[in-house]
């Protein structure tokens, strides 16, 4: 019995988003699972399977990825926006207003995940300088990142994508700039509403006194004596095995009359008779480790910041990013401590704060640490951006190097832009003279690709491609233009296709949605008699408003656990900025494309 294409294709769609949506594979497993049910279903042939790897998209927005790398690398991004915010002598409305704006304006070149990364230690500066919750300003950033996806062609990879799947499917995809004045309406109309009434949606979050208060890290560290007899005399502090046997890892030594404090002890210290040790542990495993090794705990019954700094040890906080190799792995599996040379004293997993079986915790985007560490491996950690450190430090010098990473990102835009040449033969050339000038090393330039992205994209494509063949797009729009209503009303359905988008991309992926509805916007188009371009637009604006919830984008991963939301703070300030976007693109688009 052989299976009819349109069900399997069918059949295929509603369980890639299944599995998207529960999160259970990775976007880059499904999107590999996809293209090898199509081949073996007969839905589509191998050659057209594979020809999404191969699109033009593809290559876009990898050298997209190089480019923000090289941007990364040599400051642009986040020099600039620490001297825009040197001196934040304005409002909460001003911070929130700049911070959204400025997101935007960076997301047109850069990745969301890469913007927010940059943005998010400069808001956690100003939150600790003007005494304001974190949790109002970081909302604002990642929603920014979204409003500025809108500006440029460039903006985001479910844009590229798009046109992709348009121009596989023999139309005309958007140019650079074609939609840059609908893109500046929506950023003006998001930037008004998140520093106007949006702000009194943001959650009010209550300022820590401290980073141990914050992460209740007075119950879990105290200190225990060295007394006289004890046969930890003499021992060095590399032959103790507390943090594995006990799980009271040692976090400093308190010598002499002077306190005199090594924290972050050398593996090669001593101890000797007298010594206060400072440890973290449940009560109980501390407990049990003073009686094994008969030692007294110290006067003080636990320990706060003032213990666990020193002019040379730092106490800081981390946020996981999007691009970080500790996703999915714990701190043991990735040997953090010996690489790093910090060490973790706390997790907070949305709000959650984690502080024993650490090493054993697996990491997700998003989650925050509570560092210790000398200040030179500290800020290499804040260098290799592994980790984003948060805190205050000194004002990036923009590299050497920058000047040339801007002029050549400008010489893609206006080449393209101009259509000198195609988009992906632009971003090529770009892309490879970033290598040749010297901009980003060639063995990094694999490393700054994100791989799940490109992927995802070419198994999305090819989905997609499926989907036309089989017509399902067709029927669809036939279903759609049946309802006379709809038919006779082309306005009504730029607002139904950018609703469908928004909802569908809150369940699964924007890049996938973008993909899979533009064959039925395209058909749409036809069936109606119209022009393309507005239901194409208005597929590219829902897809773009990513505002439901935190796990709708990486970026909005990104700021949940530093700021410590919910699920219904998204809901609560995104659903009106997402209702006044709709409106509007059913508004302008079709002014801006008359249909």
């Amino acid at each position: 019995m052989t299976l009819d294409p349109a069900w399997v294709v069918s059949l295929t769609l509603l369980a890639s988003f299944v599995l998207l949506f529960s999160d259970k594979l990775r976007y880059d497993i499904v999107a590999l699972l996809v293209v090898i049910t199509l081949v073996l279903t007969g839905a589509l042939e191998a050659n057209e399977a594979f020809a999404g790897f191969s699109s033009e998209a593809v290559i876009v927005v990898g050298c997209m990825c190089v480019f923000g790398h090289a941007m990364s690398r040599w400051g642009v991004a986040e020099g600039l926006c620490q001297r825009l915010f040197k001196n934040p002598n304005t409002s909460e409305a001003g911070m929130v207003a700049r911070l959204s704006f400025v997101a935007a304006i960076f997301a047109a070149f850069m990745t969301d995940t890469a913007v927010v990364g940059v943005l998010i230690p400069i808001a956690h500066a100003l939150s600790r300088q003007r005494k304001i919750s974190i949790s109002r300003l970081l909302l604002p950033i990642s929603f920014g990142c979204f409003l500025g996806d809108l500006l440029l062609v460039v903006g985001s990879a479910k844009n590229i994508a798009l046109n992709g799947a348009v121009a596989g499917l023999g139309g005309r995809p958007f140019s650079m700039f074609e939609f840059t004045h609908f893109g500046a309406c929506v950023l003006v109309l998001g930037v008004a509403y998140l520093a106007g009434p949006g702000r009194k949606l943001l959650p009010r979050s209550a300022v820590p006194e401290s980073l141990s208060e914050q992460y209740q890290i007075p119950k879990f560290v105290t200190e225990v004596v060295v007394e006289e007899g004890s046969d930890l005399i003499g021992r060095m502090t590399s032959e103790l095995r507390w943090a594995r046997d006990y799980n009271v890892p040692l976090l400093g030594v308190v010598r002499g009359e002077a306190e005199k404090t090594e924290l972050v002890p050398s593996p090669y210290t001593r101890l000797e008779k007298g010594d206060l040790l400072i440890v973290q542990g449940e009560p109980e495993n501390v407990l049990r480790l003073q009686r094994d090794l008969r030692l007294q705990l110290g006067q003080r019954a636990n320990v706060g910041d003032t213990m666990l700094r020193s002019d040379d040890v730092q106490l800081v906080e981390a946020v996981v990013p999007a691009s970080s190799h500790l996703i999915g792995r714990t701190l043991a599996e990735s040997d953090f401590r010996a690489r790093t040379g910090l060490h973790v004293l706390a997790i907070s997993k949305h709000g959650k704060v984690v502080v024993q079986k650490i090493g054993r915790t697996a990491l997700d985007v998003g989650d925050t640490l509570l560092i210790q560490g000398h200040r030179p491996d500290v800020e290499r950690a804040r260098r290799e951006r592994e980790i984003l450190v948060l805190g205050e430090h000194e004002q990036l010098r923009i590299g050497p190097k920058a000047w040339v990473t801007v002029g050549l990102l400008l010489a893609v835009l206006l080449l393209a832009g101009f259509g000198v040449m195609t988009l992906g033969i632009a971003a090529l050339a770009g892309a490879v003279g970033l290598v040749l000038t010297g901009c980003v090393p060639a063995r990094e330039v694999y490393e700054a690709v994100d791989w799940v992205v490109l992927i995802l994209i070419g198994g999305m494509l090819a989905l997609g491609k499926a989907f036309d063949k089989h017509e399902l797009g067709a029927a669809l729009a036939n279903w759609v233009t049946s309802i006379d209503a709809l038919a006779s009303h082309p306005h009504l359905v730029v607002v139904g296709l950018c609703l469908l988008a928004v909802i569908l991309a809150q369940a699964a992926t924007s890049v996938g949605t973008a993909v899979l509805l533009a064959p039925v916007a395209l058909s749409l188009a036809a069936q109606l008699h119209v022009s393309e371009r507005a239901f194409l637009m208005a597929v590219l604006c829902g897809t773009n408003c990513a505002f439901l919830s935190p796990v709708a984008n990486a970026a909005n991963a990104m700021v949940v656990g530093p700021g410590g939301y919910r699920f219904r703070d998204f809901l609560r300030a995104g659903l009106p900025l997402t209702i006044l976007i709709v409106v509007m693109a059913g508004v302008l688009i079709p002014i801006f494309w008359p249909l």
